[in-house]
Order: C-alpha cells, then sequence, then structure tokens
C-alpha cells in the first residue's frame, strides 16, 4: 500500500503568495550568493541548511551572512555560487526559511545585451488562493531593478 501511495505523504499543497504578500510576511529580503551547503541532523529530523552571503539588504537588518533551513523534502535547492533574491522569514532561532518553499527564491539571469532580470519558473506543486480553491502559478519574469523597487517601496509603507 505505501509503495502505491508514499508519495503523497511527501506531496506539497502551497498557499499562493502575491510579491506584496510576500514582501509583508518576510522579515529579510536579500540579493545573496549561495554558500556551502549541508546536512544537519537536529533532534530526529535531518535538515539541509545553506549559507549565503547578501549583497544587498532591501528588507531587514544587514547582517555579514545568513544561515537558511530547508525543513522537509520537496524544499528549495540551492546550488553553490548561485546568486539569488531570497524572500526569508527568521524565527526566534535565527534561522531563516524561505517563503512559500520555491516562491521566495528567485533566479538572476544576466544577459551581455540587456538589465538582469528575476525570474522564477511556474510552480507545479498544488497551489490555493486566500480562500483554498485551487489556482496556479505564473512564475516571475521582470527586471531586477523594478523588483527591487517594488520591495523596497512596499517594505518602506
Amino acid at each position: 500500500m505505501f509503495a502505491i501511495f508514499g508519495w503523497l505523504l511527501f506531496a506539497a499543497t502551497l498557499e499562493k503568495l502575491a510579491l506584496s504578500e510576500m514582501t509583508d510576511k518576510s522579515t529579510e529580503i536579500v540579493r545573496a550568493k549561495v554558500g556551502n551547503c549541508a546536512g544537519v541532523r537536529r533532534g530526529g529530523a535531518v535538515y539541509t541548511t545553506c549559507q549565503l552571503t547578501p549583497l544587498e539588504w532591501w528588507k531587514g537588518a544587514a547582517r555579514p551572512s545568513i544561515t537558511v533551513r530547508q525543513s522537509f523534502p520537496g524544499g528549495p535547492f540551492l546550488k553553490t555560487g548561485e546568486e539569488m533574491v531570497f524572500f526569508l522569514w527568521t524565527g526566534p532561532s535565527g534561522i531563516a526559511q524561505v517563503m512559500g518553499l520555491t516562491q521566495g527564491m528567485v533566479g538572476i539571469e544576466r544577459a551581455a545585451s540587456s538589465e538582469p532580470m528575476a525570474v522564477r519558473s511556474p510552480i507545479r506543486d498544488r497551489l490555493l488562493d486566500s480562500n483554498g480553491r485551487p489556482t496556479f502559478d505564473d512564475g516571475l519574469d521582470m527586471p531586477l531593478a523594478e523588483l527591487k523597487r517594488a520591495v523596497v517601496s512596499r517594505s518602506a509603507q
């Protein structure tokens, strides 16, 4: 029975978060470079933690590094050396988590002939709107400077 339905245990249902909601709910928003990632055992659970080196703070108190924890299978996958924008929530433990799993991770694409773009592919996991109805994600594709303006102006309100 587990072999047939076991995969359901690891499926995630997420609430779709608008950019404004992610900005409001995040304690920190940074453009950062991913450092080393490693597995860490805490109690009976194993987590993946990654070190981020902030390049630019858009929201929150600046500090030299951030530890991000992936809480469960299916969470965001980070590659060492990758530069991204992270929407983070940091609780009392001081360990940050990415908002809305991959919703809070925005890649940066640079083409020689154009300005840097903030890009996130559409999420294929099950998403619900704020009323609990199934919905779809369109991803994100906008100039990085425009994303920064939107986040910084909303954070200042």
